[in-house]
């Protein structure tokens, strides 16, 4: 592995560990066993760090969203590749507030990615309503109130279901599952619904 791959690996690591505030590029080339000269070789800083994390996070993101042509998305496929993702780079959705008003062009590339977010989202959903997946909201005011509301939800779940936990990890990432799940319900249709009837039924 190549040593800037290997910086962006290791700062992932060290965010989620530990928490963006505490690290330094000091600690990041030290836990690589590299002098913090190498590290500046390939990044300027700790904000060019998160920034090209950030856009790793992106396309993995557009990835999962980006319609199928060949297959379809079952949903809880499609919800678990999402939540999995944002347990990958957790401490975005746990600091993001926090980490853009430090950072003028995260927070630039922040509103652009929720933006393309929407986008995809539209799409993915009119995909879904083509396969007898999910049911037709023709109100154009109730299907941007859905969707601002379910990416609202995946976006911040950490933060909020962590404050609330003695010992965050992995048990918020299913919470928000099932939140996320519930609020697609509604709207799921045949067998997508009954899908989500199950996996939300599970937990009780």
């Amino acid at each position: 592995m190549k040593t800037k791959e290997r910086i962006l690996q290791t700062s992932i690591e060290l965010f989620n560990r530990h928490g963006v505030g505490p690290m330094t590029t000091n600690h990041i080339a030290k836990a690589m066993e590299i002098s913090p000269g190498n590290l500046y070789f390939h990044y300027d800083n700790k904000e060019e760090i998160l920034r090209e994390v950030f856009k790793r996070m992106c396309k993995e993101t557009y990835e999962i969203w980006r319609p199928r042509r060949r297959s379809k998305t079952p949903s809880l496929k499609f919800i678990d590749e999402n939540f999995e993702l944002y347990w990958k780079y957790r401490f975005f959705h746990r600091e993001m507030y926090a980490l853009r008003r430090k950072d003028t062009q995260l927070a630039r590339m922040w509103r652009t990615h929720i933006q393309k977010m929407m986008t995809l989202m539209q799409l993915l959903y009119r995909r879904w309503v083509r396969e007898g997946q999910m049911v037709e909201i023709k109100d154009k005011a109730e299907m941007l109130y859905i969707s601002e509301s379910l990416l609202a939800m995946a976006t911040t779940f950490l933060q909020f279901f962590e404050s609330s936990e003695r010992q965050p990890g992995r048990r918020s990432v299913e919470r928000g599952k099932r939140h996320v799940a519930r609020l697609m319900l509604p709207f799921a249709a045949a067998e997508t619904r009954d899908e989500l009837e199950k996996f939300i039924a599970s937990a009780i």
